[in-house]
């Protein structure tokens, strides 16, 4: 899987080692799990609506937080996120796989209590499209778009050591491509993500 120039330098820099008295503060947590994506691209044929998404995709990510020092206890949060899926065409009750497509996402946010073991966190970045073959609506090439996301996390300690969690988390940004452009689609729609996973913490 290849990463775009500047993906590549962000995820080398995060997870670079933090410098030595912050290491001890840093909290390391991997999610494993699936998400639902909704339609990318949808257009009218006569009577018939012709969507192209994403089927359901394995997601995996990693986080890292550091806790800030204020007055209400946050934590500042800095997130990998990576899916892959088959990008598939939906007309009139029929599914045709088009091509393999990934996602990559990198969001920066803030993290909180908002019960007794559950957080709350909110934070914006980006969202790259990644193929392996220039192939529908990717023909001239895939996007990196903003965006924003939310999720919420309960975590229980297992030991002294690791905690796990059970997380659902949100995220939308707009979406394009050139070549929709080029075929005349202007704007961008809406692209609604929720994934479902769970995590380990240490």
């Amino acid at each position: 899987m290849s990463f775009p120039h500047r993906e590549l330098a962000l995820l080398l820099l995060l997870t670079a080692g933090p410098p030595d008295r912050l290491t001890a503060q840093v909290i390391w947590t991997g999610h494993l799990g699936a998400t639902l994506t909704t339609a990318m691209v949808t257009d009218q044929v006569t009577a018939t609506t012709i969507q192209l998404k994403p089927g359901l995709a394995p997601t995996l990510g990693v986080e890292a937080s550091l806790p800030l020092k204020t007055r209400t206890p946050v934590n500042a949060t800095f997130e990998l996120m990576a899916t892959t899926a088959t990008l598939q065409r939906h007309e009139g009750g029929a599914v045709v796989d088009l091509a393999s497509m990934r996602t990559f996402a990198a969001t920066a946010g803030i993290s909180g209590h908002v019960a007794r073991m559950v957080t709350l966190r909110a934070g914006a970045g980006f969202i790259s499209y990644l193929t392996s073959e220039k192939a529908s609506i990717f023909q001239d090439g895939a996007p990196t778009r903003p965006a924003a996301t939310v999720a919420l996390e309960y975590r229980r300690p297992l030991n002294g050591v690791y905690t796990i969690s059970g997380l659902v988390r949100y995220d939308v940004h707009g979406f394009t491509t050139k070549q929709l452009a080029n075929s005349g689609y202007t704007g961008s729609q809406f692209v609604h993500r929720v994934m479902v996973g769970v995590g380990v913490s240490r």
